[in-house]
């Protein structure tokens, strides 16, 4: 009897357990990184310890210079931890690195090479799933690093500009890839419809370089003038010396003046829509109009951006992922007649550089988009090519 009540003693007690744990409710997990820089971060400590040989390798695949080989797809393989966090970190709206505004030009900013790094891996990745004939795969990587460019950043002129050199890899991967998935015109619709939806403009320099101008205000007062003829010599010891040997409050204030006029009226061309070519103009001449033989005029030059190629390198951008833009038109045209159009199809993105139609031209190969417009900086005009798989 005993034995009996124990028994039904206990089952009430586990049956009353259970209860209660099913009626309670499950503890939540802690939320996600809501932060994609912590993400990156990680990825980057993910990244295998790679040789200068490898790297070498990862990024030629990368820029389409060599086809992958073996050993390529293992060195990929290995840093599939590190794309795992960078794939997770995309998928975050907010980046913010953590960077260290308050030390001016003497910030550091070492993810830059890791970022670099992870780009090549990622579109190395692209390379070979679509050598693998995985093109939808391929595509992927390629907007992933094109959202990972973007989280890049314009925190600082160097991000920006780090930024638009990851795109500009970014975006000849993915005209490569294009050209290659052809002939699958459901594939190439998904491109243009993910293409549609993926912001362009986000970034500007105009952020920077306000950022810019107010470090440069700071560093140039008395209080800080052995920092600034550091910089201004380049560390020479002996320049550095004359520098604060002649320097006195009144001209730094001009120092200071003419520096910042030039940089805020860098920002209202930023700012007001105008064609590249007349804002490359008015750029380009608040870069050279400087008397060589006033040392304020010098000095400013020398800590002045180089800002008509900063807006040449965005142009640039913009054109060429158009130029994808136009080119998967052509071939969706192609998928429904089985021909490559004589002419462009009409309102279509246009040439950056000129805001006009891209010249097309029909090759043995494939066809080219050509820019109307010149880079000005170059002096040249940027095509692209698709050549299309048989």
């Amino acid at each position: 009897m005993n034995r009996i009540c124990k028994s039904t003693f206990t089952a009430i007690i586990l049956t009353s357990l259970l209860l209660t744990m099913i009626s309670s409710p499950a503890q939540a997990l802690p939320p996600d990184p809501d932060n994609a820089a912590l993400l990156y971060y990680q990825g980057f400590l993910s990244m295998p310890e790679l040789s200068k040989e490898a790297i070498d390798r990862i990024e030629d695949v990368a820029k389409g210079e060599v086809k992958p080989d073996d050993q390529v797809r293992e060195d990929i393989s290995n840093c599939s931890g590190a794309i795992h966090f960078a794939e997770a970190g995309t998928r975050v709206p907010a980046c913010n690195w953590g960077v260290e505004f308050s030390q001016g030009f003497d910030t550091l900013m070492p993810q830059l090479a890791q970022m670099r790094l992870m780009t090549f891996v990622l579109l190395a990745d692209a390379r070979v799933r679509a050598a693998d004939g995985y093109y939808r795969g391929a595509l992927e990587r390629c907007l992933m690093t094109v959202a990972f460019a973007r989280h890049v950043g314009d925190d600082t002129l160097i991000s920006y500009l780090v930024s638009l050199a990851e795109r500009r890899i970014a975006y000849q991967c993915m005209q490569d890839i294009v050209g290659q998935a052809a002939g699958d015109a459901e594939l190439l619709q998904w491109l243009k419809n993910e293409l549609a939806k993926s912001p362009i403009n986000t970034l500007t320099p105009v952020g920077p370089l306000r950022f810019e101008i107010e470090i440069f205000t700071d560093l140039v007062q008395m209080k800080n003038i052995k920092k600034f003829a550091r910089i201004l010599a380049d560390s020479n010891e002996e320049k550095t010396a004359q520098i604060v040997s002649k320097a006195n409050a009144e001209i730094l204030q001009k120092v200071r003046q003419m520096y910042t006029e030039r940089m805020d009226s860098a920002i209202k061309v930023w700012n007001t829509p105008m064609p590249y070519e007349q804002a490359h103009s008015q750029l380009k001449k608040m870069e050279i109009d400087f008397d060589p033989d006033d040392p304020v005029s010098a000095t400013v030059k020398a800590f002045l951006p180089t800002i008509a190629r900063i807006l040449t390198l965005k142009t640039k951008s913009e054109a060429h992922v158009n130029a994808i833009r136009v080119g998967i038109d052509i071939l969706l045209s192609r998928a429904q007649t089985g021909r490559l159009s004589d002419t462009l199809p009409a309102r279509l993105p246009k040439d950056a550089f000129s805001g006009k139609d891209f010249e097309y031209e029909k090759t043995k190969d494939g066809f080219i988009l050509r820019c109307q417009g010149r880079d000005l900086d170059k002096d040249e005009i940027n095509q692209y090519e698709f050549k299309l798989s048989k």
